[in-house]
């Protein structure tokens, strides 16, 4: 029959190769683009954020997994196409004289462009710097709301108790209002990721349900440095506004920008406090003490 006398089709590894490279590429940067404009981690865990029913971590791995896979079957696709590649190299060496591609001009040129965008991102200079800030505001933009910040890096992983001391939160109030909203809490040394995955809601919801029991002391009129680093480390002062931080510390804005100012520091109510530290070679936490502490200098 003439179907037995058909010769198979050949699989073209070659093809496949050059199909897989283009579809790992292709995933690899659309899950960067998502972890471009996710919310930070703090953030993103805090509220259990989520795109497509993907986490934080499943992009991030997805991201990794396919840029893996794009490398490997790069190379294995050079490797497939080495001769024509090389002979395309060769033929351009041979007529370099007449050539519209001059090799060397070529390597160095590109290489070149590599290097000056690696020093751009490396000391923060635009047009890097620009691609760094709009992803900070994109993913600033995420937080419609102060209240969906974490109060303290990583808060989900702190055990209720542990929660509740940091936040100068009675454990036993915090029970009862949990108990109160609905909220089911079997162990009271459990994580509020945990107490959040049991109940169906997010941590920010747990310390919603809690956080109007906060009894913050007022700040002490000595403090020292010690005690600015153990009641604001891990806050996120930093990425407030001036402003915002001055509120936060009772503080009208005009004698925090005034005992700036002593300092040796200019800022404007609007200015991010990082940033106000970047620029004068400091950390938040030493503008917080210069407010904090009358006449302290890092």
């Amino acid at each position: 029959m003439a179907s037995e006398n058909t010769p198979k089709k050949k699989t073209s590894y070659r093809a496949m190769t050059s199909l897989v490279t283009t579809w790992a590429f292709v995933i690899a940067t659309v899950t960067g683009v998502v972890l471009f404009i996710m919310p930070k981690g703090r953030v993103a865990y805090w509220i259990e954020w989520e795109l497509f029913a993907l986490t934080k971590e499943a992009w991030g791995e997805l991201h990794l997994i396919f840029a893996v896979v794009f490398v490997i079957v790069g190379v294995t696709h050079l490797i497939y196409n080495w001769k024509p590649f090389k002979n395309y190299l060769a033929e351009r060496i041979k007529d370099s004289a007449g050539s519209h591609v001059h090799v060397k001009k070529t390597v160095y040129g590109s290489l070149a462009i590599i290097l000056v965008f690696f020093g751009l991102s490396i000391y923060n200079l635009p047009p890097a710097s620009w691609v760094f800030d709009l992803e900070d505001a994109i993913k600033q933009s995420w937080i419609a709301d102060p209240d969906f910040e974490p109060p303290f890096g990583h808060a989900e992983e702190v055990s209720l108790p542990g929660f509740s001391q940091r936040q100068f939160i009675d454990l036993n109030e915090a029970l009862a209002a949990l108990k109160a909203a609905g909220i089911e809490v079997p162990d009271k040394r459990m994580k509020l990721k945990d107490i959040a995955a049991l109940n169906s809601i997010t941590p920010l919801d747990v310390y919603r349900a809690i956080k109007h029991l906060e009894k913050r002391p007022d700040i002490k009129s000595r403090l020292t440095p010690a005690d600015v680093e153990a009641w604001f480390a891990g806050t996120g002062l930093g990425r407030k506004t001036l402003a915002q931080v001055a509120e936060e510390l009772s503080m009208d804005l005009p004698t925090a920008q005034a005992r700036l100012k002593r300092a040796g520091v200019e800022a404007q109510a609007q200015d991010k406090l990082k940033a106000i530290a970047e620029i004068h070679g400091m950390e938040p936490n030493d503008m917080v003490k210069i407010l904090l502490i009358e006449g302290y200098r890092p």
